[in-house]
């Protein structure tokens, strides 16, 4: 029926009114549709309240303004109203075009059309009939009792289960999704299925529906949401294209951000864009590094917890929960705002999650945590409703782990690869996280000359987990590179031809890989977090366990083999500069300064070259084998991927003025060629070899990338 009617409710003061196959009840601001609650509140609600209590009558634009929007001041209302209008319309199943329910008046309001049919109570049942209707309403609860036992005791055993599903599916990748209060909708960052994969805007679906609503036109290189406790606004964080950073605050209903403050980001990406909303709305809190000019000194400047008042934009720094910390991240308020969960990097790849009360005091330690992602931290927190538990993204899976301690429980329905940000509705039934795929593969370039490839590169080592860092054995036989086809990243090694791929490496889930070959091709260095912090290991080409190789430093990443065999350089971080050691373990030596990184051994064996940041660019330097004249080589790179040193020269793959390229640093000329255009920077990954003949150059590239948000329904 097109119609509305208006039916008596035995308790509370108003009625349920019922238009077409729809029942809104007035007292539990709920709708239903065939009796089945559909997801509808916010304005969008409060409006279709007010106009089915109107019919037929005009309600005009600035009667709803008043009405829903008297206290925000900076919200573009117009498009605010015409966004709630489609959204309730698309509720509904109408149409601005032909109307059956919700009538446009131009420039003026909004009216609902249905005819209005009066409810008449039905006349009195006879006494005669009460005996007889008594009998009918014993008889429906005992077969309702009955059907209730046979249900509890014969019911399918997994009528259950959890509901999994995809929440979005567009091409490209979409982002970082946020719970509306009442778990309706969610908003989230797409890129709009743009190749370049980092100009992103926000946008909102509801739950059942495929309708979108794009709340921002200004694309952003990372956009990350998060709703406000009363449903009202959004607040976002945003890196512009210049990389500048901030944070913002806009209408749920779109229209104009209000921005808020800058931010500092430092390397770890995501970490660094996901952040949280006090549940008394007041608070959003956020990691940032300190901003130029704070009274920090260089050496002490990391990521910390800030805590920023929505009103008055003023902020102060969280207390880290422990000295230990080289950076604090993704912060999460408990849903009754009394302590504050966050994670403190000890170094890349293994972190701890603690618990510190909002109000101060000391923290408490819940989980050590091994592994991560290639930033080397986790990809999201988030507690669950009760606040007994934290899930958290960890190596491409969902884990659960209890506030007290305890041993995280790895969630079996959610081990896609690369599941991220996962967040829980409010009521802790709906769970959503992105399923991401951003598989890197091994290509290949042949060569005929220094500058001069045979023909177009070539996908060479593929799977649909990920291939990265490759590394040709001094004799051209072996290829040894990173691979998370076992399920986790691990070490192993390949014929030339990329036949016959043997893991090397078992750690199951701390960050391993940067594997170099010894001159004599029998052995393979290699790093790891499996100890708890970077170590250095070394493994048989043949395969074996792995030794630890000592060096006396607190942490050591990224080794190479001198051209004798006899020493190992390395990278330690904090501080950032190359050691050296004996092949056979020891004490090290340090080699430069600070801030270098990325150590690699010239053809010759004389010198270790490795990057330095100065300004906005990178420079290769290099320093003798045992220390000394550290000096810059030429060319400057505006972002530097991965370079590897030939005789005569080096390879360099970096951004160039006109885009991405293999370059060549000739030695003899000090002058850089290029040598092939490359695709997108974002899609390249650290690390290119070439073979002893200078006829094979091996690299990674992301081919395709694409991400979308699953949701869970009935999740507990």
């Amino acid at each position: 029926m097109d119609g509305v009617s208006l039916m008596e409710k035995p308790t509370g003061d108003r009625p349920i009114i019922c238009f077409g196959v729809f029942e809104l009840n007035l007292d539990t601001s709920e709708l239903k549709k065939r009796g089945m609650r559909l997801k509808l509140s916010g304005q969008a609600l409060q409006i279709l309240e007010l106009l089915v209590t109107k019919p037929a009558e005009l309600v005009t634009r600035e009667e709803l303004r008043q009405k829903l929007w008297p206290a925000d001041t900076f919200v573009d209302f117009d498009h605010g109203l015409n966004t709630t209008i489609n959204r309730l319309r698309e509720i509904l199943g109408d149409s601005a075009d032909t109307p059956k329910f919700i009538e446009t008046v131009p420039r003026r309001g909004y009216r609902f059309i249905a005819t209005i049919e009066n409810f008449r109570p039905s006349t009195p049942r006879p006494a005669s009939w009460g005996w007889h209707l008594t009998v009918l309403a014993a008889g429906v609860l005992l077969a309702s009792g009955l059907l209730a036992y046979w249900l509890r005791h014969h019911q399918h055993p997994h009528s259950n289960a959890l509901a999994i599903s995809p929440f979005t599916t567009f091409p490209g990748i979409e982002v970082a999704p946020s719970f509306s209060p009442d778990g309706s909708e969610i908003v989230f960052a797409w890129n709009g299925g743009e190749s370049s994969g980092l100009s992103f805007d926000l946008y909102i679906k509801q739950i059942g529906s495929e309708h979108l609503i794009q709340l921002t036109r200004q694309p952003a290189i990372v956009t990350a949401p998060v709703w406000s406790p009363d449903g009202h606004s959004i607040a976002f964080s945003r890196v512009e294209k210049d990389g500048s950073s901030g944070i913002y605050l806009m209408s749920a209903l779109g229209g104009p951000a209000r921005k808020l403050t800058d931010f500092y980001r430092g390397d770890e990406g995501w970490p660094f864009i996901l952040f949280s909303w006090s549940p008394d709305g007041k608070w959003l809190a956020f990691a940032g590094r300190d901003p130029p000019g704070a009274n920090v000194a260089p050496s002490a400047q990391r990521s910390r917890i800030r805590l920023l008042n929505v009103e008055s934009t003023e902020q102060h720094v969280f207390p880290d929960p422990s000295p230990d910390c080289t950076a604090t991240l993704e912060p999460a308020f408990s849903p009754d705002g009394k302590s504050l969960a966050s994670v403190c990097m000890l170094t890349t790849g293994v972190n701890r999650i603690y618990l510190q009360p909002r109000e101060g005091g000391p923290a408490r330690e819940v989980v050590l945590v091994k592994g991560g992602a290639l930033s080397g931290t986790l990809e999201g927190i988030t507690w669950t409703a009760d606040s007994r538990s934290l899930l958290y993204a960890l190596s491409g899976s969902l884990w659960r782990v209890p506030t007290e301690g305890g041993t995280p429980e790895k969630l079996l329905f959610a081990q896609a690869q690369d599941i991220q940000t996962p967040v829980l509705s409010r009521s802790g039934s709906e769970l959503a996280f992105v399923q991401a795929r951003f598989p890197p593969n091994i290509w290949r370039i042949e060569l005929t000359a220094r500058t001069k490839p045979a023909g177009p590169a070539s996908k060479f080592i593929s799977s649909s987990i990920g291939e990265q860092d490759p590394r040709i054995s001094p004799d051209g036989k072996h290829i040894a590179f990173e691979s998370g086809r076992s399920g986790n990243w691990e070490i192993w090694v390949c014929d030339r031809d990329g036949s016959n791929a043997t893991q090397l490496t078992f750690f199951g889930g701390p960050i391993t890989g940067t594997p170099a070959w010894s001159p004599d091709n029998r052995r393979i260095v290699f790093d790891s977090r499996a100890s708890g912090h970077a170590e250095l290991y070394i493994v048989s080409a043949d395969g074996g366990p792995s030794q630890r190789l000592i060096t006396g430093t607190a942490n050591a990443s990224e080794p190479f083999w001198s051209a004798d065999g006899r020493s190992i350089y390395f990278l330690t971080e904090e501080p950032d500069a190359i050691w050296k050691v004996s092949a056979e373990g020891g004490t090290a030596v340090r080699l430069t300064k600070d801030n270098r990184f990325d150590p690699q051994v010239s053809a010759d064996g004389t010198r270790v070259f490795y990057r330095v940041t100065e300004g906005d660019h990178h420079a290769v330097w290099s320093v003798p084998v045992n220390g000394g004249d550290e000096r810059r080589e030429t060319g400057m790179f505006s972002a530097l991927i991965g370079w590897t040193p030939v005789q005569g020269g080096i390879y360099v793959l970096a951004q160039n003025a006109q885009g991405p390229a293999l370059n060549f640093l000739d030695f003899a000329t000090r002058r850089v060629q290029k040598v092939v255009d490359m695709p997108d920077v974002e899609s390249l990954r650290y690390g290119i070899t070439v073979s002893r003949d200078g006829r094979t150059l091996l690299f990674s590239r992301v081919d395709h990338s694409e991400a979308d948000i699953m949701l869970v329904e009935g999740f507990r």
